[in-house]
């Protein structure tokens, strides 16, 4: 029997038995860079949490379409903006600097407030979404993020930077995996955030 042919009866049996319900997404995160050495950093961030503006429900993250007729929503245990709000302290942590919670901010130098901190960052989530299109031998995956993020100055009451920052990222698979969704999430989600981290008016103020 043909190895590609008993393949092929395979998948088609296993798409056919696709059932409706959300995937559960577990495991997206900041991707810290291998052999980063953080040196400890004496500049204190606080990060306040993230506001959620993709006009979708909190926790879906996503949409899998199964062989054109059955469609299964992504989610996150709790919500998006909190995975997006740990991630960007993830990424802070990973490059030496001490990092703390923050209330909500609304982006603006006249609204900063608190103490215990050097520099603020809050942003705005316009886009974040992963796309699995699920096909017999052919999974095509393509998620997008787009974060609008402000930087501020404690001390001095001012903005030091606010960044659109985007981030695409496709890939093909023979099949689905949830693991690879993950993977592709979190690509896409630290190639955004570390646009504001290499910004060299950013940097300067963090070190």
């Amino acid at each position: 029997m043909n190895m590609r042919w008993f393949l092929s009866v395979i998948v088609v049996l296993l798409a056919g038995c696709a059932e409706k319900g959300p995937v559960l997404v577990r495991n997206v995160k900041y991707l810290v860079p291998e052999n980063s050495a953080a040196a400890a950093q004496k500049v204190v961030v606080a990060v306040s949490p993230f506001k959620d503006d993709r006009g979708k429900i909190a926790s879906v993250l996503g949409k899998m379409t199964v062989r054109n007729d059955v469609e299964n929503d992504l989610v996150v245990q709790g919500a998006v903006a909190d995975m997006v709000t740990t991630a960007f302290k993830e990424a802070l942590k990973s490059r030496g600097v001490s990092v703390r919670a923050a209330p909500a901010w609304d982006m603006k130098a006249e609204t900063i407030a608190g103490d215990g901190f050097d520099i603020l960052i809050g942003g705005e989530i316009k886009t974040l979404w992963v796309e699995v299109d699920s096909q017999v031998l052919t999974v095509k995956e393509q998620a997008e993020v787009q974060l609008r993020v402000s930087a501020a100055d404690r001390s001095a009451r001012t903005i030091i930077k606010t960044l659109n920052m985007k981030s695409k990222v496709e890939k093909q698979e023979m099949t689905f995996h949830v693991d690879a969704v993950e993977e592709l999430l979190s690509e896409a989600l630290t190639s955004a955030i570390d646009q504001l981290l290499k910004d060299e008016e950013f940097k300067k103020k963090i070190h």
